[in-house]
């Protein structure tokens, strides 16, 4: 075992899951970002691409900026499409950064600290089925929910933050890994939903962050706009320039998201101790050999 081995079977507070999540990316950040590239890498490039064609097709519509009729903008094919694009690139990008991530995780644990590239890219190959119909199935699910009303929405997005932990970790297919979500936070739903905001709201301002130049640079715009008397015609502060600062604040808020499926896996393992306590009884184990 490494010295430096972060146990994640153990049981953790809230603010020791904050802490160790990003002490697991720092540690190991060269491993994850390798494997990252050969797994996610494709379906990042294809996100930005459509997040690119988005932008473009967006801030080129004079129909965005008619005041007369906002919702002008829904008239024009090439928006509509470009944003079903950007959702369905991001919702496979997503999915395969979950399934790549909980893997990594899966071999840190069997090694002890070492990441195997040729595991992880092993697990993420063998439940490649069951990865798209738990992404699928989750996404669906909470769609749902959010339609019907917010609150059964906000219900399941707890016990949904955990599938692919439950799918990797245990072997289940994506039927059983949704419905022992619901069992696994049972009795916990208020700690796992309070963990998934904490998380959310730290990348939340992270993605501020990453977004503030291309803001600066609509503002300076607008203000040099309205000194030359052009703001009449609101599309002139939207250029390439616009453009790309938006792609690239796009592109670097969801390499940050990487942290939060790092984030499900220590609050999966913080319930299953307080439920099983495998990580206790593996270490009892240890000891009687």
């Amino acid at each position: 075992m490494q010295t430096h081995y972060i146990n994640f079977k153990r049981k953790r507070e809230l603010g020791e899951i904050i802490t160790d999540t990003f002490k697991f990316l720092r540690r190991n950040s060269k491993a994850i970002f390798r494997n990252l590239f050969k797994i996610v890498g494709i379906p990042f490039v294809l996100f930005i691409a459509a997040s690119a064609y988005n932008a473009q097709s967006s801030f080129g519509n004079d129909s965005l900026f008619n005041v007369n009729d906002p919702f002008s903008a829904f008239d024009s094919t090439a928006v509509i499409i470009s944003t079903l694009f950007v959702y369905l690139s991001l919702f496979i990008y997503l999915t395969f950064l979950y399934a790549a991530i909980t893997s990594i995780i899966k071999s840190y644990i069997a090694n002890e600290g070492e990441i195997i590239d040729s595991e992880v890219m092993s697990t993420v190959k063998d439940n490649l089925g069951n990865i798209i119909i738990a992404g699928l199935g989750k996404s669906l699910l909470a769609a749902l929910g959010f339609m019907l009303c917010l609150i059964p929405g906000i219900y399941v997005s707890a016990p949904f933050f955990l599938i692919f932990a439950i799918l990797l970790f245990e072997n289940k297919n994506a039927g059983d890994a949704i419905s022992d979500s619901f069992t696994l936070i049972k009795d916990h739903w208020w700690m796992t939903f309070a963990s998934m905001i904490v998380l959310g709201l730290l990348w939340y301002i992270i993605s501020i962050i990453f977004s503030l130049p291309s803001m600066i640079y609509i503002w300076v715009k607008m203000f040099t706009s309205i000194q030359e008397g052009s703001l009449s015609d609101p599309s002139s502060m939207f250029d390439l320039g616009t453009v790309i600062l938006t792609v690239v604040a796009s592109a670097l808020q969801y390499i940050a998201y990487l942290f939060i499926p790092i984030g499900a896996a220590f609050v999966y393992y913080n319930l299953n101790e307080q439920k099983n306590q495998t990580g206790t009884l593996e270490q009892i184990d240890r000891l009687g050999e």
